[in-house]
């Protein structure tokens, strides 16, 4: 977008059209082509906006555009009105809308906007335009025009390096589309000294500016498209998460929880090494229900589901099976250190205070558990740990609850059927 600036400076002085080969191009062509396709650009993600009201970078993006379009029409206008109102306007406007992309940018990764820098790119222009020296020397206005948008495009850059969602495929092609918009910029501060302005027609140098415009045009269109193919790629990223997500508690859901379950006891890994399954269900919550209303079984849920997530290891599975039931997939895990888990998240879960509610609640474990070189044979696996898990549930509420059973080891035998082999110290 800035581009358009710097090729304006480079030009200033010349009315005649510049030969390069049997391509002709002047200032004011330039500035209709860049004012048409940065313009369409912008209205393309203020369109992509109203389609998608919560991704309001959509619309920063596409107001930095206009803003670009905006500083092209200044440009267009120089010889029609006074050069220092021409200068002026357009750097203003070129230098903010790169500000206001690298807001949109930070938004999209749902930081908060930063506006005193955003709009310091063009405060600094405006003021370096009140010196007459800056106003008089074409190499110093470029200089600044390419310094300004290059910090805001590495900006950019790097917004999109700390991303929230790596899993977005076009995030890449963005990234290197920006790293290599500002080294184009930049490139060419090293070549100012070996310049004299205004350029002279047909000179060496107009197939480097011709260079410049087709790499801003370029940028413009292609980082347009991938800004609106981001946002569309991370809408559908959210319905995938929100199709495997519990909606209360933000863990895994019964569905999730079966799918990655199922996946992750057929890895290689698994083989060799026991993985324990434990199932928890929340007790006499019907009546937590019942005398204290739905909002305190829904905090009693959330309580109890926070506690697990920080008590397991990242590569464990956690996930809500349904109302007041959730499980725990353990991999690589002895019984010992399956029961001490188990323990932990019953005891602190006891001495959890809700202070809508008369006494504590409370929570009965079953624990099973499968050999490592059981792993990976049937995809009837963790349908027979659950239940397997389950009659240890049932027998410790049988047995006054508050309190964790755990069953003799898992067999699957080839029809898929849980069988049971005692295990040294099982209960």
């Amino acid at each position: 977008m800035g581009q358009g600036m710097a090729i304006a400076e480079a030009h200033a002085g010349l009315a005649t059209n510049l030969p390069i080969s049997n391509f002709m191009i002047d200032l004011p062509t330039l500035c209709v082509v860049a004012f048409f396709i940065t313009i369409v650009a912008g209205l393309l993600l203020l369109f992509s906006w109203l389609q998608n009201r919560r991704e309001l970078s959509l619309a920063l993006w596409g107001v930095g555009y206009l803003l670009a379009a905006t500083g092209t029409i200044f440009l267009a206008f120089r010889g029609f009105v006074p050069l220092i109102w021409s200068m002026m306007g357009a750097g203003i406007f070129m230098c903010s809308a790169y500000g206001m992309v690298w807001t949109g940018s930070r938004v999209f990764e749902g930081r908060a906007a930063r506006w005193p820098l955003a709009l310091a790119g063009g405060a600094i222009w405006l003021v370096a335009c009140q010196f007459e020296g800056f106003r008089d020397s074409v190499q110093a206005r470029i200089l600044l025009v390419t310094i300004i948008p290059a910090i805001y495009t590495l900006l950019c850059a790097y917004e999109v390096w700390n991303a929230r969602d790596r899993e977005l495929i076009s995030r890449w092609p963005t990234l290197v589309l920006m790293l290599l918009h500002a080294s184009f910029l930049l490139v060419r501060i090293p070549l100012l000294p070996q310049m004299t302005f205004p350029l002279p027609a047909g000179g060496p140098h107009q197939g480097a500016l011709l260079a410049i415009v087709l790499e801003a045009l370029f940028v413009v269109f292609c980082l347009a498209f991938l800004r609106v193919n981001m946002s569309k790629e991370r809408a559908e990223l959210e319905q995938r998460k929100a199709a495997h997500t519990d909606w209360l508690t933000g863990i895994a859901n019964r569905r999730a929880f079966f799918d990655r379950g199922e996946a992750l006891l057929a890895r290689p890994a698994a083989c060799g090494n026991s993985t324990a399954l434990v199932l928890f269900d929340i007790d006499r919550f019907k009546e937590v229900n019942d005398t204290a209303g739905h909002h305190a079984g829904d905090a009693v849920l959330k309580a109890f589901a926070r506690l697990v997530a920080a008590s397991v290891r990242p590569d464990d599975l956690f996930g809500r099976l349904g109302g007041e039931e959730f499980a725990c997939l353990l991999p690589k895990t002895s019984m010992t250190q399956a029961l001490q888990l188990s323990e932990h998240i019953r005891a602190a879960f006891a001495a959890e205070r809700f202070p809508y509610l008369e006494s504590n609640v409370t929570v009965s474990v079953g624990l099973s558990m499968m050999s490592g070189e059981m792993a990976g044979e049937s995809d009837a696996n963790l349908q027979a740990l659950l239940a397997t898990a389950d009659r240890a549930l049932y027998r410790a509420k049988a047995e006054g609850r508050n309190r964790v059973a755990r069953t003799p080891l898992v067999l699957v035998e080839p029809s898929g059927d849980p069988a049971r082999r005692p295990a040294h110290g099982a209960a």
